[in-house]
């Protein structure tokens, strides 16, 4: 027999084998217990089963069919997951924007500044209209009680002027009410971005501090362990920048704490920043921000600052009384 020959007879012995295995059906009864049937009863197609072959090994496991309110449901999970996926790619391409556009938070209010500029130019003007106006109206007014006590009827000039002020008035106030609510849209923007900025910021800083340690000297971070102690050391780290900032507190939010930058070489500005960590963690980092000026560099680099990094470790880390 050639090996040809040989080839094609195991081919056909391993096909006719492969025709022949017999899969088995595993579901549960109706009393709950584990079967093993070589038939799939109507049943078990609603439950769910598994496929096994003769060695009972797992060849495919089939779910139970879902109701309509199980679908609907499902509907609903996956409809919220991309929902949610969504807005994690949207915050993701706004972290990349904020990062490539501003280097301080000095050009965050620079551009809050810009962009609303010309609203408070509108907002100035209509006041100012405004006020005109009203001296109008008051003098109308006044104009129209003399027709009356003299017993004489208002011109109609006079009130038709008089209606028209006050129709003027209340464009003018519409406009002042839609410029403010602009400004403060813009300003709540801005802040949320000027917070998640230097959250971003902070992050980078953990990340560097972790390579090397050496290489932020106006930058300290601890971690906390629980909850608990979490809360405590973000209220110390208040009063600690209340206490050793050079001027007054700008931000005091749940992550975020920011000083006024120093004035005079002799300031100092803090800013200190949560980043949650793991579960019940979290890395506070504080930075200290010198005079932009050789005098305030060497500041910056002085034993001063160094104590005050450790004075702030010590502070926010001292143990429940």
């Amino acid at each position: 027999m050639s090996l040809k020959h040989l080839l094609l007879i195991l081919t056909l012995a391993i096909a006719a084998t492969a025709v022949d295995a017999k899969n088995f059906y595993r579901f549960k009864d109706s009393n709950g217990r584990l079967v093993v049937k070589d038939y799939l009863p109507n049943s078990a197609l609603k439950s769910g089963y598994d496929v096994i072959n003769e060695s009972g090994r797992l060849v495919e496991r089939v779910p139970p069919v879902m109701t309509d309110e199980e679908k609907q449901a499902e509907r609903l999970r996956q409809e919220k997951l991309a929902e949610q996926q969504a807005k994690e790619r949207k915050a993701r391409l706004h972290d990349r924007m904020l990062m490539r556009q501003y280097r301080t938070i000095d050009d965050i209010k620079r551009t809050e500044e810009n962009q609303t500029a010309s609203l408070e130019i509108n907002i100035s003007i209509l006041n100012g209209h405004n006020k005109t106006l009203e001296k109008k109206l008051t003098s109308l007014q006044v104009s129209a009680a003399d027709y009356e006590r003299k017993g004489k009827a208002v011109p109609k000039s006079v009130l038709n002027q008089i209606d028209a002020t006050k129709e003027q008035i209340n464009e003018n106030n519409a406009s002042l009410d839609r410029y403010q609510a602009q400004v403060e849209a813009i300003s709540e923007q801005f802040k949320n971005d000027l917070i998640r900025f230097k959250e971003l910021q902070a992050m980078r800083v953990v990340e560097q501090y972790t390579r090397d340690q050496t290489s932020m000297p106006t930058t300290t971070k601890i971690v906390c362990e629980d909850s608990r102690s979490c809360e405590r050391s973000w209220k110390l780290a208040q009063i600690f920048a209340h206490e050793n900032a050079s001027n007054k507190l700008e931000i005091v939010t749940d992550s975020l704490i920011i000083s006024s930058k120093p004035k005079t070489d002799d300031q100092l500005g803090l800013s200190i920043t949560r980043i949650p960590d793991k579960e019940d963690s979290m890395q506070i980092v504080l930075e200290v921000q010198c005079a932009n000026n050789e005098a305030g560099e060497k500041l910056c680099k002085s034993s001063t600052i160094a104590e005050l990094k450790q004075e702030f470790v010590q502070y926010i880390s001292q143990s429940e009384g």
